[in-house]
């Protein structure tokens, strides 16, 4: 889940995020993320801050990280037991 370790979060990841969720739900996501960067200039027209992402979301970005951090720790454990 590279939204995870990226500054920056396009569509594709925000749908990643939310479990493979319908375009338009998570393009409701996007443009709330957009109104609330506030960037006069639209410098990045395809992404949105992704610390904006989980806070639309309502989804505690640490709390997330470390569940990704257990998740592949644990299949990495598992791959090492079936090789053995």
């Amino acid at each position: 889940m590279k939204i995870l370790f990226n500054l920056y979060a396009t569509k594709s990841d925000i749908r990643e995020l939310m479990g493979g969720s319908r375009w338009k739900s998570v393009s409701k996501v996007f443009e709330e993320c957009k109104k609330l960067e506030n960037d006069p200039y639209n410098l990045r027209p395809n992404k949105v801050p992704s610390q904006l992402v989980f806070k639309v979301l309502g989804i505690n970005y640490s709390f997330a990280l470390k569940q990704y951090k257990e998740q592949t720790t644990s299949q990495s454990g598992k791959t090492i037991e079936l090789s053995n």
